[in-house]
């Protein structure tokens, strides 16, 4: 399957923001969570999701740069 680079763009901002949001959410829910294992895991979380969203922008980026060279 072949992807355009328009399409791989609009779906790496999506990826990007969806990753980052849910990223966002996590962070937002640890202020009430209670010290200890549980919190120390939920913050493990977030940084996955925020890395899988900067791993979306570098792509997005990429697919934006080689749109803007055609």
């Amino acid at each position: 399957m072949k992807l355009s680079l328009s399409l791989t763009l609009v779906i790496a901002i999506a990826f990007t923001a969806l990753c980052l949001a849910y990223a966002g959410y996590g962070w937002w829910e640890l202020g009430g969570m209670a010290p200890g294992q549980a919190r120390d895991d939920a913050r493990g979380f977030v940084l996955f999701w925020a890395f899988l969203g900067a791993i979306g922008l570098v792509s997005a980026y990429v697919a934006w740069r080689l749109t803007r060279e055609r």
